[in-house]
C-alpha cells in the first residue's frame, strides 16, 4: 500500500480517523494507476507459510485454542473463496489457521489494524482492504479479488459482511458478492461454519460448492443456498457441543457474548450500532427495530388506550 517509507511514517503519524481517511486516498490513487492489479503470490505464499505457525503460537499464548471437528474440502485445481462465519474476537486468526492454505483476506473496516503488529502480519500474508460503507472503495476491492483469483490465488471473506450480533440468528443475511466472484473467476467456494465458547473456538469446513454452468443472474438464490450450507455446518457445531439449558443462561449472557465481539477493540472502534449498519439488509426484509419503531411516537391517549391493555 505504500510506496515509500515517508508515506508509511505519515500514515503511523495520523490520528485514527484522519489514517483511515489516508490509506481509503491510498487505495483510491492505487487503484487509477494500476487497477486491480495483483503481484507476487509465490512471496505471499511463502510468507504465508511462515506467518500461520507463528499465528499459532500467538493465538494459543493467549489462551485460545482452535478445534477442527471436520474438513470436508476436496483437491482442486481451482482457485477458493472460503467463506467463514463471522463471530467476532479471534475469528480471523482461527479461520486462517484452520484454513492452513496460502489465501489472501479481505477485510472491511481494518480500523486499528492498520498500525498495529496484527496488521502488518496480515499485510504480509495478503490483505485487501476496504471501508464496507464506500462504494468506491468496494468496487477498488472487488477489481483486486477478481485479479486474486484470475491468477489462481486464494481468499478468504467473510460474507455476512459483519459481526452476527444477533440474539438468536445463527447467521446474517450473505451479500451476493462471494457468489458473483466464483461464477465470475471460476472459483469454487468452502463455506464454513465457526462458533466460540470463551476462547474455544469450533470450525468445520464443508464441502466444495461449484458454480460451473451457473450463471450472474443466479447469483441471489445461490447466496441463499450458500447461506444454508453456512448455517447447516452451524447447526454440526451446536449438536457436538454440550446441551445447554435456558435456566443456565444468565441474564449478562448477551452483554458478555457482545463483549467478546468487541473485546479486541479500542475505544475509537466498531460498536454494534456501526455493525447492524454495515451488515446486509434484505430489502424484503422488515427488522423488529423498525416495524415497531414508530411506537416511540405514540403519545398514551383515551383513544389508543387498548394497545396498553394486557
Amino acid at each position: 500500500m505504500f510506496k515509500s517509507i515517508r508515506s508509511f511514517l505519515k500514515m503511523l503519524s495520523l490520528p485514527q480517523a484522519a489514517c483511515e481517511v489516508y490509506c481509503r486516498e491510498k487505495r483510491y490513487e492505487r487503484f487509477e494507476k494500476q487497477g486491480g492489479r495483483v503481484r507476487h503470490l509465490a512471496l505471499y505464499r511463502l510468507a504465508h507459510r511462515i506467518l500461520i505457525p507463528i499465528l499459532t503460537i500467538s493465538t494459543k499464548s493467549a489462551g485460545q485454542r482452535l478445534l477442527i471437528l471436520r474438513d470436508g474440502r476436496k483437491r482442486t485445481h481451482r482457485p477458493t473463496i472460503f467463506c467463514p462465519t463471522h463471530i467476532g474476537g479471534a475469528d480471523i486468526e482461527m479461520a486462517l489457521e484452520a484454513v492452513h492454505v496460502p489465501c489472501w483476506l479481505a477485510l472491511g473496516d481494518p480500523r486499528e489494524l492498520y498500525k498495529s503488529a496484527s496488521g502488518m502480519m496480515l499485510q504480509m500474508n495478503g490483505l485487501i482492504c476496504l471501508d464496507v460503507l464506500e462504494k468506491r472503495d468496494r468496487l477498488c476491492a472487488r477489481a483486486k479479488m477478481e485479479a486474486l483469483l484470475k491468477k489462481g490465488g486464494n481468499l478468504l471473506i467473510f460474507p455476512e459482511g459483519a459481526q452476527n450480533v444477533s440474539r438468536n440468528a445463527l447467521l446474517s443475511p450473505l451479500y451476493a458478492g462471494s457468489v458473483e466472484l466464483a461464477i465470475t473467476c471460476g472459483a469454487e467456494i468452502v463455506p464454513m461454519g465457526i462458533e466460540r465458547m470463551g476462547d474455544t473456538y469450533f470450525c468445520v469446513l464443508g464441502e466444495p460448492i461449484s458454480y460451473e454452468g451457473r450463471s450472474l443472474a443466479e447469483r441471489y438464490a445461490l447466496t441463499a443456498e450458500l447461506r444454508d450450507a453456512m448455517a447447516t455446518l452451524k447447526w454440526e457445531i451446536a449438536e457436538a457441543l454440550p446441551p445447554l439449558r435456558r435456566e443456565e443462561l444468565s441474564e449478562k449472557t448477551y452483554e458478555d457474548f457482545i463483549n467478546g465481539i468487541l473485546s479486541m477493540n479500542t475505544a475509537y472502534s466498531l460498536t454494534v450500532d456501526y455493525i447492524v449498519q454495515t451488515q446486509f439488509h434484505p430489502k424484503n426484509i422488515t427488522e423488529p427495530a423498525q416495524a415497531f419503531a414508530h411506537l416511540e411516537n405514540l403519545i398514551p391517549c383515551r383513544e389508543n388506550a387498548f394497545l396498553f391493555r394486557k
